[in-house]
C-alpha cells in the first residue's frame, strides 16, 4: 500500500472533503483515481463532500495550532533553502523550515502580507529580497 492510500484511509470524512476541495486539482490522473475510489469504497456521492466541506472542520481544542483555512491540525514541516549574502559578497543557504497544512496545503509562513501598513511597504520595497552578486563556486560565478 503506498503513501496517499495510507494517508486517505487516515482521513475522517469531513477532512476528505475538504481535502478534495482545496487539492484534488494538485494531483496526477492516477493519484486523482485513488481519491476517487476511497470515495466510493466510503459511499460518498458529491453531495455528501459538497455538504461536509462546507460543515469543515471542527477546531480540535486539544491542539496547539490550527490551519486558519480550514481549522485542521494535521502539519508536515517544509524545509525551504533562502541564499544569504554576507558583507564580503559570498552567499551561502540558511534552511528555513515553516508548517504547511496537510489537508488544505496552506502554508501560513508563506501567505501573503495582509492589512495597509503591510501593503504600504511592500509597495515601499520593504519586502524584496534581492541578490547583489551572483554565488561564487570554488571562486567561479555561478550561473
Amino acid at each position: 500500500m503506498n503513501d496517499l492510500n495510507t494517508f486517505l484511509q487516515g482521513l475522517n470524512d469531513n477532512e476528505l472533503a475538504v481535502f478534495i476541495t482545496y487539492r484534488f486539482d494538485d494531483f496526477l490522473a492516477k493519484s486523482k483515481q485513488k481519491i476517487v475510489s476511497e470515495v466510493k469504497r466510503r459511499g460518498l456521492s458529491l453531495e455528501d463532500l459538497k455538504l461536509l466541506s462546507n460543515i469543515g472542520l471542527q477546531v480540535n481544542s486539544d491542539s496547539i495550532i490550527c490551519c486558519p483555512q480550514c481549522n485542521s491540525d494535521r502539519f508536515f514541516v517544509e524545509t525551504d533553502y533562502e541564499l544569504i549574502q554576507n558583507t564580503r559578497g559570498r552567499s551561502y543557504e540558511v534552511a528555513v523550515d515553516s508548517n504547511r497544512c496537510r489537508i488544505c496545503g496552506y502554508n501560513p509562513a508563506k501567505s501573503p502580507q495582509k492589512g495597509l501598513i503591510n501593503k504600504l511597504k511592500q509597495a515601499l520595497g520593504f519586502y524584496e529580497e534581492t541578490r547583489l552578486k551572483r554565488p561564487e563556486i570554488d571562486g567561479r560565478m555561478f550561473t
